[in-house]
């Protein structure tokens, strides 16, 4: 019931009871003096239609038994019978149990206990006013002119029309029949506009909910007018909450709403601040995009976003913020569930992303670029669309995407072959896989060569369709190592020292490996594997290994390669390069196959020599060999030791990623790949 008409009326009201009472007393003393008009007219008339026309609450309650107690005051003592006793012992409970009530509620009534509401249902219904002035009312009648009197029936009458026949409610029915059909824009009025988080965040307080009313719920589309201009908006509710038993939504505004509606005329004039809902909404695909809000505490490289959205998100998915015009694009590496403190011990829970900053997308280098500011607060956040298939270069390769979208992960061949490589991750991460699939790219070299050093015997079953060689054949092998141990035994007799013989033998097992890497160098094969005999880091093979790679050097430096470019690959490099404190033995031997392979690690890329470096863990890897290798790609890692290692390269919000990392799934960074960001990236599925 509107204003206007409650007003009115409380007017007829009044009138018909001034007139009633001038009939029947002659005269209008009885408007300060006689206690049924007071309760007639100031409380049962002016509690119900003005302060009480819906319902009481235990506030409303309290004020009741206030007023009437003040009122029964008005009654003559002489009149003050057992029923007045009665009606002021029922105001005085009143009055002590609604006060004790605003003190010990806490809740809403709902999850109060059994014993507080039953007894603020009994005070209301008690204690409204159609129930307590209307006894007052009766009794202060009969108690003035006597039940058998004209006066007694005539203001009885009065009060049956006014509450057996719920005049209150008769005259809201008589509203709705006489009052005009409302537009569709007025039935469409879900609430008021009450604050404004920032220029396009706003906090609407719903209307009361009643019959026929507009619903609302998050994702809804909706328009208003706000600001001196008065400028018609589009916005998007994104959250909804309960504050002091009352509901409120948060509304975003922002130029990707309005994009949708840029064909639809706004729906009418509306009043100020008042929110309607759209009820007929354009094809869009806009809440198939929307993962949130900017959140406050955000820096430039570094995003944390309020998740408001219909969809999901999982770690490693590219987001894209507008920053002016500039959309930049973020990686999401963790999320946050966090609770807002409110008014009264209101509290709102939302989830908090967090993101790292890879740039804006330079198409044409298909890479990433640094972009130099932070985003606003509330701005709006997107998944990121898909672009055009990028075209790469001859000697360039896609190893990966990012997760869920199109977005290359470019390498270089050549850059990752001559600046060195490293692959690292637990088992079972899809890195040796993928370290395979490397090597096939870089066969397709036409001057590219390749030799695993490899003790696991997997991969001249993994590459057999390559027909790989032995880059020392077994029957050399076997005599190389008899050789070697007769250079220790010659040695062990001499104090450790060389011999003639002993320094013979080594020219001769020197020119042996020379031939064969000659051979292999200048062959059509382009694959060639390197097995250890034992995993053990015995005298024998650590010396073997280190002359190997030392005449591998040597043609390097001397004869170029013969023209080619050469990667070795070091699977399970612990066991090849292991860190000081995990080798397998202490001697000279163990010293001089790190220092040969370092020798490489440090200057290869002059003389066409490059490493592949494949390990679980960073720790026991040789730091010397590591920390030359310009490109990382890193799978699933536990250890502390790796995260610290790798927190060098990646950084120290993104490296947090590794444990949570899925099955192919790997961050890299490096020279070799075209962007200069970490990123998190997925491998396609490579069949074997």
């Amino acid at each position: 019931m509107t204003k206007k008409y409650r007003l009115t009326l409380i007017a007829l009201s009044l009138i018909t009871l001034l007139i009633v009472g001038r009939l029947l007393t002659g005269g209008f003393s009885f408007i300060l003096g006689q206690f049924w008009f007071t309760s007639g007219l100031l409380l049962l008339v002016l509690l119900s239609l003005i302060d009480q026309p819906h319902f009481s609450k235990d506030s409303n309650i309290f004020v009741n038994a206030v007023t009437a107690s003040i009122s029964l005051l008005l009654v003559d003592a002489p009149d003050r019978d057992f029923v007045y006793w009665g009606f002021f012992s029922v105001t005085i409970y009143l009055l002590f149990s609604s006060y004790g009530l605003l003190w010990f509620r806490q809740r809403p009534l709902a999850d109060e206990n059994k014993y507080i509401r039953f007894l603020s249902r009994l005070n209301r219904e008690i204690g409204k006013p159609e129930a307590l002035f209307s006894a007052f009312f009766l009794w202060g009648t009969y108690k003035q002119f006597g039940a058998d009197s004209n006066e007694f029936d005539a203001l009885l009458v009065f009060w049956v029309v006014f509450t057996i026949l719920n005049l209150p409610s008769l005259a809201r029915a008589l509203e709705d029949l006489i009052t005009p059909e409302k537009s569709n824009q007025s039935k469409s009025a879900i609430g008021q506009i009450f604050g404004v988080k920032s220029k396009n965040t706003f906090l609407v307080k719903l209307a009361p909910a009643i019959s026929g009313s507009t619903q609302c719920r998050p994702f809804d589309f909706v328009e208003f007018k706000h600001g001196p201009e008065q400028r018609p908006r589009r916005g998007l509710i994104i959250e909804e909450y309960i504050l002091n038993q009352e509901s409120w939504v948060k509304v975003l505004a922002s130029p990707s709403i309005d994009h949708v509606f840029s064909k639809t005329p706004f729906g009418g004039a509306g009043s100020r601040d008042v929110v309607y809902k759209i009820e007929e909404v354009p094809t869009n695909d806009l809440l198939r995009r929307l993962v949130g809000i900017v959140a406050e505490h955000s820096k430039i490289n570094y995003l944390r976003f309020t998740y408001n959205s219909a969809i999901e998100v999982t770690e490693g998915q590219l987001l894209g913020v507008k920053v002016g015009s500039t959309e930049v694009l973020y990686q999401i590496v963790e999320g946050v569930t966090s609770i807002e403190s409110l008014e009264q011990k209101n509290e709102s829970g939302f989830i908090v992303g967090e993101a790292i900053q890879l740039g804006t997308w330079n198409l044409e280098r298909l890479q990433f670029e640094q972009f130099g500011w932070v985003p606003e607060i509330n701005t709006p956040v997107f998944l990121a669309s898909n672009i055009d298939e990028p075209i790469i270069a001859k000697d360039e390769i896609i190893v990966g995407r990012i997760p869920n979208t199109n977005y290359p992960v470019v390498l270089s061949k050549p850059l990752a072959m001559s600046h060195h490589m490293a692959v690292i991750g637990v088992t079972g991460t899809g890195k040796s896989v993928f370290s395979r699939g490397l090597i096939r790219e870089y066969l397709k070299e036409n001057d590219a060569k390749v030799i695993c050093i490899d003790f696991t015997g997997e991969y001249v079953g993994k590459f057999e369709d390559l027909n790989p060689q032995s880059v020392i054949s077994k029957d050399i092998s076997e005599q190389l190592f008899k050789d070697i141990d007769f250079i220790e035994r010659e040695m062990g007799s001499n104090y450790n020292k060389d011999t003639e013989s002993s320094r013979a033998k080594k020219k001769e097992v020197s020119r042996t490996i020379y031939d064969q890497l000659k051979v292999f160098m200048e062959s059509e094969n382009k694959l060639a594997i390197f097995e250890l005999p034992h995993v053990e880091n015995t005298s024998g093979v650590l010396t073997y290994t280190k002359t190997f790679f030392r005449i591998l050097f040597h043609i390097a430096k001397t004869e170029n390669n013969f023209g080619k470019r050469l990667c070795l690959v070091l699977e399970e490099a612990h066991t090849i390069v292991p860190e000081w404190n995990f080798a397998g033995v202490s001697d000279k031997a163990s010293q001089g196959l790190l220092n040969s392979i370092a020798q490489i690690a440090l200057q290869g890329r002059k003389y066409n020599v490059g490493l592949l470096v494949i390990a679980q863990r960073t720790a026991n890897v040789s730091k010397t060999i590591l920390t030359q290798c310009n490109t990382i790609v890193s799978f699933q890692e536990f250890d502390k030791t790796s995260s610290e290692f790798l927190a060098n390269y990646f950084g120290q919000e993104t490296v947090k990623s590794l444990p949570k990392l899925r099955f192919r799934q790997a961050i890299a960074a490096g020279k070799a790949f075209r962007s200069s960001v970490p990123m998190i990236f997925e491998v396609p599925e490579i069949e074997e």
